[in-house]
């Protein structure tokens, strides 16, 4: 999963380089289609000092690194949605009496929800070298992590795994932050929009 407009240093999260092994590999185009054996190996220039269960290891931590990445985003592109439509309805509605609570609740909503937005991902960052004004968020952290994990071939270090249950941990602290504001503070405040007489907040499936 994506963040529209995301900028990284380098090309940003992907999947981890596949296993040593036997594939199928599949091309189809319309109703025509075709398979082809496929078989991975290790490098030859590297081969009598790998193991397979070394770069087993290392899939392993990268696997987690990008299901990492995955509920991050995930989580952002929501939050950026929920904040859109508060923004929405401060602007729609600012200048009525009459819904000066629902107005005054949507900053509110609005100013507890930045701070997850700003754990997760460099708010500031609008190109690829922003990060040499503004430090790296965990989004960017745990992209680097996932180059580091696969840049040789070997299993990944005691360093790089306590870093990934450090990130790990961090992003689950935010993640839970979110999931009570989403659980108590939006149901809430759709119910105040509710008495009022306008739409509620509409946040989408999480697949979306």
């Amino acid at each position: 999963m994506k963040i529209p407009e995301a900028f990284y240093t380098g090309q940003g999260p992907q999947g981890p380089i596949a296993m040593p092994g036997h594939y199928t590999v599949k091309l189809s185009v319309g109703s025509w289609s075709q398979t082809q054996p496929l078989e991975l190996v290790i490098d030859p220039r590297v081969a009598k000092t790998v193991t397979q269960q070394a770069l087993q290891q290392q899939f392993d931590l990268a696997l987690q690194v990008r299901q990492a990445n995955d509920d991050l985003h995930r989580a952002v592109n929501q939050v950026r949605t929920m904040r859109g439509e508060l923004k929405n309805v401060q602007g729609r509605f600012a200048e009525d009496a009459k819904l000066k609570q629902v107005v005054a609740q949507a900053d509110t909503l609005d100013k507890k929800m930045a701070p997850i937005e700003e754990a997760l991902i460099q708010v500031n960052m609008k190109g690829s070298e922003a990060n040499l004004a503004f430090p790296n968020m965990l989004n960017e952290q745990l992209d680097g992590l996932s180059s580091a994990v696969q840049a040789g071939d070997s299993a990944p270090s005691q360093q790089q795994q306590e870093v990934f249950k450090m990130l790990r941990s961090e992003l689950d602290q935010q993640l839970t932050a979110w999931k009570q504001i989403m659980q108590n503070d939006v149901p809430a405040f759709n119910e105040l929009v509710r008495n009022s007489n306008i739409p509620v907040l509409y946040l989408p499936p999480a697949g979306e």
